[in-house]
């Protein structure tokens, strides 16, 4: 697991994802120190495991609380801060409920703590899984049906990832277990129920420890509020309001309790906003070199203020929201994404639960309210997340899948009806493993190597997530993105796969026998005049120089707008000018102006290598050399 650790930090470059260190050192903290404040002695308790540092690591200060004070919004009092009198000390700027839960396993086993927490909690999670199904069920149906759920889909993965993305999966798990277990098991007179299950999972208790851990989640990532809707919809639609006051004060209770502890130790309640908070990389992410100290207190000179990018999440940023293009195409492409795309697509990385979708509408009036109530919560948590984070829905920093989604993800197993044959089960296993058992054999690959599975097989077929251009994992190799080609100003290519070699100016060689895909972004006009609204360009049309080698090719270009094939002789060039879709707008930052996105692909249908036909050193299989230039409007 050591050799596996420096590997992750070696691949990692500039890697967004490597912030899942920031949880290790509060961890480790909480195991040594018993405390929630950033030290020098967190930061070289984890350097061995981590050289460079905790890549990625969101820090910030803390505030003093002098009172409360009348505010003209609601809720018209808010808290009277001051600056922390010791300008040095340093909290951390993530929630601290996994580190929490993580810190007795990380005191025993160390960092591989966190490891064992998540082989417990899968443990938890298939027998949650195995006692709801087996509820209606014949034993084998269910364990085929349970294993195929969590394991044929990509939540595995993320047992490799030191980040709360698992724990937040097991905690929604768990609860609706709690909260739908007696409903099933009340059709079902034969079932049997141990003192246990008659004790915690039967009546007003269970409700009661079902809003418990889906306050604890919520805490984690407070978008799991919506997950609490379905319960006390239920309670409301069965006149239950006693129950329901019940449930939905617990819930509070432990959100706002937790909230409240962030506040007492650091003064603020939002632990991703307030008034300073950075997060700190060992190297600049937009330049060839270091950052001046990297970390606070790595050097006398490293200080918060002289390290660190400002992070703060303090407003919905209501500008990239409401307006038209997200609204308009921005929503209507992240419909089709968000279910079918390549990247981060339902389907692909979640199909158990499709398929529990399916069974559920199979015979959908036979199906009672509250597993209706269930799929409004999950469904409606996934128009959520388009509509709120339409630019970055998946998570940040090139994920395998979609992270953020994945702590809805198991809701969808309480929408299965009773299984009589294992026959859903299997289709699970199967179509699922077509997509993850690549995925799932390795997963300490994939979580270093993200998105390599999309480079190949069935998920060429798959639609690429223009709305997450930032976020997905080709942004995590420097060389293959943002690189610029032809045009005045240039336009930007991301290489989204290997059948391109890297640029050589602003040309690049297509693979042999291959077809490349390429995402490009238009730039801003940079000619206005000072004071003048920015002016975003559009590509028009697209004049795409093609050069041959030793062997005469065939070469086809799509734009997703025209097609063109052209045939092409040995040592020849050819130039065709070629129609471009509209573009998808894209500005994930208010500060941004808009950017609009195209993907091109370009496939060359033969190929040689010139070290076998004309001498030299160059062994790379390549099929056309191509230039790109756009024709902006």
């Amino acid at each position: 697991m050591e050799g596996l650790r420096l590997d992750r930090n070696a691949a990692s470059g500039r890697r967004a994802v490597s912030e899942f260190p920031g949880r290790v050192p509060l961890a480790h903290s909480l195991a040594a120190d018993w405390d929630f404040q950033f030290k020098r002695e967190d930061l070289t308790r984890v350097w061995p495991e981590y050289p460079g540092g905790p890549e990625g690591i969101f820090l910030k200060r803390g505030r003093e609380i002098e009172g409360l004070e009348w505010s003209s919004s609601f809720p018209f009092v808010s808290l009277k801060t001051a600056p922390d009198h010791d300008a040095t000390r340093l909290y951390y700027g993530k929630s601290f409920i996994y580190p929490l839960f993580a810190a007795p396993f990380v005191r025993v086993f160390g960092t591989n703590g966190f490891l064992v927490l998540h082989a417990i909690l899968m443990t938890v999670c298939f027998a949650c899984a195995y006692a709801f199904l087996a509820a209606r069920s014949t034993p084998l149906a269910a364990a085929v049906f349970a294993l195929a759920f969590l394991f044929a889909s990509v939540a595995p993965v993320y047992m490799a990832y030191l980040t709360p993305d698992f724990f937040n999966l097991a905690l929604v798990c768990i609860a609706f277990f709690f909260w739908a277990y007696k409903e099933v098991v009340t059709e079902s007179p034969a079932a049997h129920l141990g003192k246990w299950r008659r004790t915690w999972a039967m009546g007003v208790r269970s409700d009661l420890v079902a809003a418990a851990v889906l306050g604890i989640a919520t805490f984690s990532k407070p978008t799991h509020a919506l997950l609490m809707a379905p319960m006390l919809t239920l309670f409301a639609a069965r006149r239950q309001w006693v129950r329901g006051l019940g449930a939905g004060a617990v819930f509070a209770l432990v959100t706002v309790g937790l909230f409240g502890w962030n506040l007492a130790i650091s003064g603020e309640w939002n632990y991703q906003g307030g008034e300073e908070r950075s997060t700190f990389y060992s190297a600049d992410l937009d330049g060839p070199g270091p950052r001046l100290g990297g970390f606070p207190f790595l050097t006398p000179e490293a200080t918060f203020d002289t390290t660190g990018l400002p992070r703060e999440t303090n407003r919905v940023p209501v500008e990239v929201l409401i307006n038209r293009d997200a609204v308009g195409a921005v929503f209507r492409s992240n419909l089709v994404y968000f279910f079918f795309g390549r990247y981060a697509g339902f389907v692909p990385y979640f199909f158990p639960g499709v398929v529990a979708i399916a069974l559920f509408l199979a015979r959908a009036r036979q199906r009672p309210l509250w597993q209706w109530l269930v799929l409004a919560g999950g469904l409606g948590s996934a128009i959520f997340f388009i509509l709120y984070m339409p630019f970055t829905y998946s998570g940040g920093g090139g994920p395998v899948g979609n992270r953020y989604f994945l702590g809805v993800y198991p809701v969808f197993l309480f929408l299965t009806p009773p299984l009589a044959r294992i026959r859903s089960g299997l289709l699970s296993l199967a179509v699922g493993g077509l997509f993850t058992a690549q995925l799932v054999l390795n997963p300490f690959f994939a979580s270093v190597r993200t998105g390599e599975q999309a480079k190949r097989g069935i998920f060429r077929l798959l639609p690429v997530e223009l709305t997450l251009l930032n976020d997905l994992p080709v942004n995590l190799n420097p060389s293959r993105s943002k690189q610029p080609l032809g045009g005045v100003p240039p336009i930007a290519a991301y290489f989204i796969d290997d059948n391109a070699y890297p640029r050589e100016g602003d040309k690049f060689w297509v693979r042999g026998e291959s077809r490349a895909e390429i995402m490009l972004r238009a730039p801003i006009d940079q000619t206005t005049a000072p004071g003048a609204p920015v002016r975003s360009l559009r590509v028009a049309r697209l004049d795409v120089e093609i050069e041959t080698g030793a062997v005469p090719d065939r070469v086809t270009v799509k734009t997703g707008a025209e097609t063109q094939t052209i045939e092409i002789p040995a040592h020849d060039r050819r130039t065709i000018n070629i129609a471009m879709p509209s573009g998808l707008p894209y500005k994930a930052f208010p500060e941004l102006p808009t950017n609009y996105v195209y993907l091109v692909s370009i496939e060359s249908e033969s190929g040689f290598i010139p070290l076998f036909t004309g001498g030299g050193r160059d062994a790379r299989f390549l099929g056309a050399f191509v230039r790109l230039v756009p024709q902006y409007e």
